[in-house]
């Protein structure tokens, strides 16, 4: 019989980061000094691994519920320098997780309306999201094209239409 080989730095390495999303998780309203300490660590802490792909977890940590915008815009600009030129691929997994911040999720999405090589790549990144993802990200997109049809509407029918082609 052959055993399995676990890479038990690893596995710790994975619990740590699931230690991570919780405590993002408890302290993400921000209500207190000692809430914005940890969450702001947490950030910190989850970005030194320099790896991308935690923009996912980091994407658990948007509140719309927050009472401190300011921290919690620096976690949009840590998403942003995690995640380089690849930020919005993983923005767009990890919205999944951003439900019960939806405001958060739109931010992103302005942030790639208004920016023409984000824009250019919306679509194929979609194309490349699982089904609950695209729902999500469709869902954020009609919410601001009702919001701001003259500003946004086109740009997000171009998007749209893209998608379906």
């Amino acid at each position: 019989m052959r055993l399995l080989s676990i890479d038990l730095k690893e596995v710790k390495f994975c619990m740590n980061i699931l230690d991570m999303e919780k405590k993002l998780l408890e302290t993400r309203k921000l209500s207190t000094e000692k809430d914005i300490k940890i969450f702001e660590n947490t950030i910190e802490k989850i970005c030194s691994y320099e790896k991308p792909e935690y923009i996912i977890s980091l994407c658990k940590g948007f509140c719309d519920d927050t009472e401190d915008y300011e921290v919690m815009y620096g976690l949009v600009h840590a998403i942003e320098n995690l995640g380089a030129d690849n930020y919005l691929y993983w923005t767009f997994l990890g919205m999944i997780n951003m439900k019960e911040a939806k405001e958060w999720s739109k931010i992103f999405m302005y942030g790639m309306l208004n920016d023409e090589i984000e824009f250019n790549r919306c679509p194929d990144l979609i194309k490349k999201m699982p089904q609950d993802n695209r729902i999500y990200i469709f869902d954020v997109l009609n919410e601001i094209k009702n919001e701001d049809n003259e500003m946004f509407g086109e740009r997000i029918d171009m998007i749209l239409k893209q998608y379906k082609e």
